[in-house]
């Protein structure tokens, strides 16, 4: 059993361990571990910290109102899960200073923040795995031991914290390569064209000593040579995973390469549990059930084409299935064949997009088709990550090209660049290393701190070794929840297309200006601003073509304001009111770009999260709070994509510091605008207001 869904399972034992005896307080278990923030929530709970960063902890006097006047020692201790603390509650702490002694105090939670942990004093060391764990306990009797009347951070299997390492740095494996062609008869066996033989291999030296590794695949794009991905070969293969890139038979179209992929995936397993690869050093080493499709280009389109041939099973591969596929990263995907064969469906998916790409440039227009028949829209990546339907993200990265992603060719001749404030393929590839390992970490292994990689903003929380003085890095993330349950939409914008409507059947009021909701659809040829192209930059979806069916039809809202306060309100339906019931308050948005009002303010755009109760009582969080808002566009000729990013906001912040909100009964979710509230001028998309929670990516439920 994945030791991660392990500690799932006790989380509901924990207590039946530790309960008081009659009339004593209960061990009360809470996040204590965070950062401070310079307003409104002032403290921001989170599960990962770099090794060079402090760990503070806070309470919150006015939520916990039995630990003011208590006198209690604050312990960083290593994790322990619900039976061991049972076991042996005696609390060690593991700071160079060592345990600490605080009064908390009535009033705030700025007054009882304290850090615990100067930045790099604790161990980030986790080998092979990312963040090693740490729980927080107050022991407010000072008995030495975790017991009724304590405070804990990390009861429950999820420790209370993680330390993790520099990301971008190589694993603790040496690791070999290796080059090869595949037997062509047993290339035609899997339908491998007789020409497209090649696989470069990469795998942890001493892999004889280890037991069976997760496998990935990388389909490389057209043009490009299957030995120009050494950089995430190695990386990842030092990390413990078997990596493979193919010879890709990309030139007749992304389909033919779904073909090539499918095939190189099966027949590599097959030749490794022969004995025929590596002189049998893998056999009895792969996890065929644990497989990553990376893809770059139309290698990228192709490995959604090949998920999309297994989900409605014209593929039937020999050694591996639908399940066995835990992770699909497109690389800068074309979108030649359309929602109804290029499509990842139900796949963890993740979406690369560089915003400087000038092959696969996300134009308004048909400049990567080479036929010149219609206006297709193949350039636009993010038709595929808006088609999927399960646990999905991106990452956009301004100031980079389509070349940059591999490390082939004259890099700085050959970048498919355009664009101002280059960053470079040296700080591409620190970028796509660090952020490539957590996000197959996450969706492989079920790691808990990859997760706040994928999904706080980047301004807070980025790989160490990605440089802070550049300012042409910028990263934005995308993440949707896609779990079954847990989850509960406001409005996603699907149905009710009324505009006083949302998709969860309550009423929406407004007063912001030049409202439109529709198709996240660019509709004409350029990105230049046209009162008449509402979604101006909007490229999440796509106008059907006389060449495909794409039937695109994501869709949100788009709305200014111009220096004064404006609004825009849902209502929570009846019954759904219980804010208590989930984690996060999530949403994704952008800016619109080369709005005048974009165009004016440039910069990261603000603005203020209100929760009304139904007493009418309210609290407020500005977006920025928390390191960053929604980014300015990429200034390529004004800006092109708009660029969502999700921002999560904690349902518990909203009652810090004694606001007297009811979360167990929130009628209304608000959006405050204006110069009172942020940005005093803007031009905003919005889509999938949600409440969330954490639930691990559905797959991990087949990992013993």
């Amino acid at each position: 059993m994945n030791k991660h869904l392990l500690g799932l399972k006790v989380k509901f034992v924990a207590f039946s361990l530790l309960l008081p005896l009659s009339g004593a307080a209960a061990i009360t278990e809470t996040e204590l571990a965070g950062n401070p923030l310079a307003q409104y929530p002032f403290f921001e709970y989170v599960r990962a910290f770099n090794v060079d960063a402090p760990v503070n902890v806070a309470i919150d006097p006015t939520r916990f109102p039995a630990i003011v006047g208590a006198t209690c020692g604050v312990y960083v201790v290593n994790h322990q899960n619900a039976s061991d603390w049972a076991a042996n509650p005696a609390l060690v702490d593991v700071t160079p200073g060592g345990m600490q002694t605080h009064t908390f105090s009535a009033g705030t939670i700025q007054a009882n923040t304290i850090e615990v942990a100067a930045a790099s004093t604790l161990n980030a060391n986790a080998g092979e795995g990312l963040g090693v764990p740490y729980d927080i306990v107050l022991d407010c009797d000072q008995n030495g031991s975790l017991s009724d009347g304590d405070y804990i951070d990390g009861l429950s299997g999820e420790a209370g914290f993680y330390m993790v390492s520099d990301t971008t740095m190589a694993g603790p494996y040496a690791v070999t390569e290796l080059v090869y062609n595949l037997d062509s008869a047993v290339a035609a066996d899997f339908g491998i064209p007789g020409n497209k033989l090649g696989e470069d291999l990469y795998f942890p030296t001493n892999i004889a000593t280890m037991g069976r590794l997760p496998l990935v695949i990388i389909s490389r794009g057209n043009g490009h040579n299957f030995r120009w991905y050494d950089h995430i070969g190695n990386h990842l293969a030092s990390y413990g995973y078997v990596v493979m890139s193919h010879d890709n038979n990309t030139q007749p179209g992304p389909e033919f390469a779904a073909t090539t992929t499918l095939g190189h995936t099966d027949a590599f397993i097959d030749q490794v549990e022969a004995g025929a690869i590596a002189d049998g050093a893998l056999a009895g080493h792969i996890d065929a059930r644990r497989i990553v499709w990376i893809g770059h280009s139309r290698g990228a389109e192709g490995v959604a084409i090949a998920y999309h041939r297994l989900f409605d099973g014209t593929a039937t591969p020999t050694h591996y299935g639908r399940s066995d596929i835990r992770l699909i990263s497109s690389m800068l995907p074309t979108d030649f064949n359309g929602s109804e064969v290029a499509n990842p469906h139900d796949a963890n998916y993740h979406l690369w997009t560089a915003s400087g790409d000038a092959d696969v440039d996300g134009s308004a227009g048909n400049e990567c088709s080479d036929d010149g028949v219609n206006f297709l829209e193949r350039c636009q990546t993010f038709h595929l990550v808006d088609r999927a339907t399960g646990y999905k993200q991106s990452t956009v990265v301004q100031g980079t090209g389509h070349a940059w992603f591999h490390n082939g060719g004259d890099a700085s001749s050959s970048s498919w660049f355009t664009g101002p404030c280059p960053i470079g393929q040296t700080n591409t590839h620190l970028i796509l290393l660090g952020y490539l390992l957590p996000l197959v970490k996450h969706y492989v292994e079920g790691n808990i701190p990859a997760l706040d990689f994928l999904t706080r903003q980047y301004e807070s929380f980025h790989p160490i070794g990605v440089p802070t003085d550049d300012p042409c890095i910028v990263v934005t993330h995308e993440y949707r929840n896609g779990a079954a349950d847990g989850n509960f939409i406001i409005d996603d914008y699907q149905t009710q297309p009324e505009i006083n409507v949302s998709s969860s059947g309550a009423a929406v009021a407004f007063d912001v200006e030049n409202l439109t909701e529709g198709r996240l659809d660019d509709n004409n040829f350029d990105f230049d601003w046209d009162a008449s192209d509402p979604f101006n930059g909007a490229t999440q979806a796509g106008a059907t073509d006389s060449l495909t069916t794409r039937s695109d039809n994501s869709r949100g809202v788009v709305f200014d304001w111009t220096d004064a306060d404006h609004f825009y309100e849902w209502q929570v339906p009846a019954g759904s009111n219980d804010f208590t019931r989930f984690k996060f308050l999530s949403f994704r948005g952008a800016q619109g770009t080369q709005h005048p009002n974009t165009v004016a303010e440039l910069g990261d755009l603000t603005f203020t999260v209100t929760l009304r109760d139904s007493a009418g009582v309210v609290s407020h969080i500005n977006i920025g709070a928390y390191g960053g808002g929604l980014e300015e566009p990429y200034q390529r000729d004004g800006g092109w994509h708009n660029e969502m990013e999700t921002v999560r906001l904690r349902t518990t912040d909203f009652a810090n510091n004694g606001t007297g909100i009811n979360l167990t009964n929130i009628v209304a979710v608000r959006f405050n605008l204006g110069p009172s509230f942020g940005s005093s001028k803007g031009r905003i998309v919005i889509d999938d207001l949600m409440l969330t929670n954490d639930q691990p990516p559905n797959s991990l439920a087949a990992i013993e």
